[in-house]
């Protein structure tokens, strides 16, 4: 089952609806970020066992993975999808993250779509987030814009969901756009 709802996700066929209006921008990964992160994750095996269903889709190397986690411990995977590549990647407590990228792209998505799927994540973790200002960071050649939502709860727990944009600052390359979505364990 869990299959099944991956492979659609990544198919570009557009959403059902009533015209025949075209595939928004960015739907495949939000789906894939939906369903991985949105609502199978944090549960890391039914992650696992559902990425190892999706034809194409193959585990990340540890070199692979290092460029992503840098140190940090997790494990990922890497798929077609057209002249772009989604990366899975899960990273391991005690910041507990689940991040969807698509390289390749201009840097645009449907920005409606993504408030609606941001909307919706936020009301089955219980509401109660706040919105974060819009950052821009640089780390070596890249620049990064960073937006979200986050929520505190007892005890140091906390939930954030971000969409980061990141471009070389050479012109001719790509921007990667990555959503992601974090959960920090109460403080024992």
């Amino acid at each position: 089952m869990i299959a099944a709802l991956l492979s659609l996700a990544l198919q570009s066929a557009p959403l059902a609806r009533p015209t025949d209006a075209a595939p928004f921008r960015g739907e495949g990964q939000m789906r894939m970020f939906d369903m991985i992160c949105g609502r199978i994750f944090p549960d890391d095996e039914r992650v696992a066992a559902g990425m190892a269903k999706i034809p194409g889709a193959r585990p990340l190397t540890p070199d692979e993975l290092r460029t992503y986690l840098k140190n940090d411990p997790g494990r990922g995977w890497i798929m077609p999808a057209g002249t772009s590549r989604i990366v899975v990647t899960i990273e391991a407590p005690p910041i507990h993250s689940c991040a969807v990228r698509i390289t390749n792209t201009d840097g645009v998505i449907d920005e409606g779509k993504w408030q609606q799927l941001l909307a919706a994540a936020q009301a089955r973790s219980g509401g109660g987030f706040v919105t974060l200002p819009v950052q821009t960071f640089e780390v070596g050649d890249i620049r990064s814009m960073a937006s979200g939502v986050q929520k505190q709860g007892a005890g140091g727990a906390a939930e954030a969901i971000y969409l980061i944009r990141s471009t070389p600052k050479k012109p001719g390359f790509a921007t990667e756009i990555r959503m992601v979505r974090q959960l920090v364990a109460p403080q024992r």
